[in-house]
């Protein structure tokens, strides 16, 4: 006589539906909170720091160190394969975002409130060309992936703040360089969310 198997859910699987799910309900809040200039600032910064929360998640959980690219007007998770860093094929979760046309994003690495050492050592994951782009074609450069926040599978990060602010060029308002939201990532997640109005550290 045949007997069935139940297979259940592994604990990594459970894991990532509840972020999943975490993620979509934040979404779904969001769209309906209104698109005034401090709610768009708003949800970045809170989309933000959910999609990095999940990236450091899915570190931990496959055993990957990961790095993050800050541009004016988007961010990028990259994994590292041991030589090289590369984007991440595949992913449930945004690994490339690009922002709306009225917000622009900061990173800050310097001038944050610490006082403890270091975690770990950035220069491991460099290559030993990274430092002397003089070596390289302009091509070449342009294609380097150089991570600028690094998470490890650890659950360790680099110390950051990204400030997400209006863009001028699409948003004519007054006052409009008091409205900012700081995400900010000290050594571990979870991250924490400043704004409209940021103090200076």
């Amino acid at each position: 006589m045949l007997t069935k198997i139940h297979r259940g859910f592994t604990l990594i699987e459970v894991m990532v539906v509840v972020v999943l799910i975490g993620i979509i309900a934040s979404l779904v809040q969001f769209n309906f909170a209104g698109k005034r200039p401090e709610d768009v600032l708003q949800q970045e910064s809170a989309k933000f720091a959910a999609i990095f929360e999940v990236a450091a998640d899915y570190g931990m959980l496959n055993n990957v160190e990961l790095g993050l690219i800050v541009k004016k007007d988007s961010y990028q998770f990259v994994g590292y394969d041991g030589t090289k860093w590369a984007e991440i094929p595949e992913q449930d979760w945004q690994a490339d975002v690009t922002l709306p046309e009225e917000v622009l994003i900061e990173l800050t690495l310097d001038d944050l409130p610490i006082e403890e050492p270091l975690l770990f050592d950035a220069d491991t994951f460099k290559e030993k060309d990274e430092d002397d782009f003089t070596l390289m074609s302009k091509e070449e450069r342009e294609k380097k992936v150089i991570p600028q926040v690094y998470i490890l599978s650890g659950g360790d990060l680099t110390a950051f703040s990204v400030t997400f602010r209006l863009n001028e060029e699409f948003v004519f308002i007054d006052d409009i360089d008091d409205l900012a939201y700081r995400v900010t990532g000290i050594y571990s997640i979870p991250l924490t969310i400043e704004g409209p109005v940021l103090e200076e550290y």
